[in-house]
């Protein structure tokens, strides 16, 4: 049990590290000039030289991770050292302000975002894929079916819209004013203006990952429900409802959560599309904006958030299988 746990510590470690040292790679490969992005409009070439000598810029990207790992405090006090305590990821030139502050002030959002959105479509797709799984081949297993792919089927950014002109903009029209169009609202100030603002973006990405999740959760079922001990417990006079929810379902969990931990990874990383189209001012956004500003080190930083995110969650995952199963996750 410990050398697996460490086996998995350890990837995780290895995995962000990999992940460290190739986006501060890529970016100097996509910033051939970073200087001239961050130096002033119309700025003469001894400026933009004067920018890349006093940012360190002018040296090779090695010396550069040297100095992002472990160099003190830099710009305005700013603490630059990824290896210090508190870990420091770098300072916006273009913000002026350190990016671990940044993206801390954008990450409540992303956060809100993606763990309503997976309760919602887990909750639906959990008990939608035993229905489905219990009625193979009947017409309400075909229904399911119809809609998964469906949902599968529409971008994101469509079902965003559609959402928001149908639940805002067409009730909005008759003086039903449920759903608000955009915004957000912290939980500790207003918990239910907090889940109004947010109900629409969560509808909108519970649409495109229900339909995964229900055909892996009816996949998983059928295959359980093949199982001699799943014969026994109806052999005994075990009802239909709790040889489906309570016997194969918890023999069924383990796919279905490691799908979940990936999920809501790759959300966490920012929800690009859908806090766009709901002016959600989360992770994604500010990610997106720092790569087309040329503001790199808000780019690597965002990218370590992300990649710490999918860690964190897969490790999650890993360990919450281990606690069901160990012989099964060895």
């Amino acid at each position: 049990m410990t050398k697996r746990l460490l086996s998995i510590v350890l990837r995780a470690t290895s995995t962000l590290l990999i992940v460290l040292v190739l986006s501060f790679f890529i970016t100097r490969i996509a910033y051939r000039n970073p200087a001239a992005m961050l130096a002033p409009r119309n700025a003469t070439q001894q400026t933009i030289d004067a920018v890349a000598r006093a940012l360190r810029l002018d040296e090779p990207w090695y010396l550069q991770l040297w100095y992002y790992l472990f160099r003190g405090p830099d710009i305005q006090g700013a603490p630059m050292g990824l290896a210090h305590w508190p870990p420091a990821l770098g300072y916006s030139f273009r913000k002026q302000a350190p990016v671990t502050d940044l993206i801390l002030a954008k990450a409540p959002v992303t956060l809100s975002l993606a763990l309503g959105a997976v309760v919602i479509w887990m909750s639906i797709a959990i008990v939608s894929g035993v229905v489905a799984a219990r009625w193979q081949g009947k017409f309400i297993d075909h229904a399911l079916a119809f809609f998964a792919y469906v949902g599968l089927s529409i971008p994101t950014f469509l079902s965003g819209i559609l959402i928001s002109f149908f639940l805002f903009f067409q009730l909005s029209t008759i003086g039903i004013h449920w759903f608000p169009s955009s915004g957000y609202v912290p939980l500790v100030e207003d918990p239910f203006e907090w889940a109004r603002h947010l109900a629409l973006p969560w509808l909108t990405l519970a649409i495109a990952e229900i339909g995964i999740f229900q055909r892996v959760v009816r996949a998983s079922m059928l295959d359980v429900l093949g199982q001699d001990y799943i014969r026994t417990a109806r052999a005994k006079g075990v009802s239909e409802n709790r040889v489906y929810f309570d016997h194969a379902l918890k023999a069924a969990l383990n796919p279905i959560l490691t799908l979940g931990g990936l999920e809501l990874a790759v959300i966490m990383g920012g929800a690009i599309v859908t806090e766009t189209v709901f002016g959600l001012d989360g992770v994604g956004r500010m990610a997106i904006a720092a790569a087309l500003d040329g503001d790199f080190p808000v780019v690597i930083g965002t990218t370590i958030f992300a990649a710490a995110a999918f860690v964190l969650c897969t490790l999650t995952v890993d360990l919450l299988a281990e606690w069901r199963d160990p012989v099964a996750a060895g």
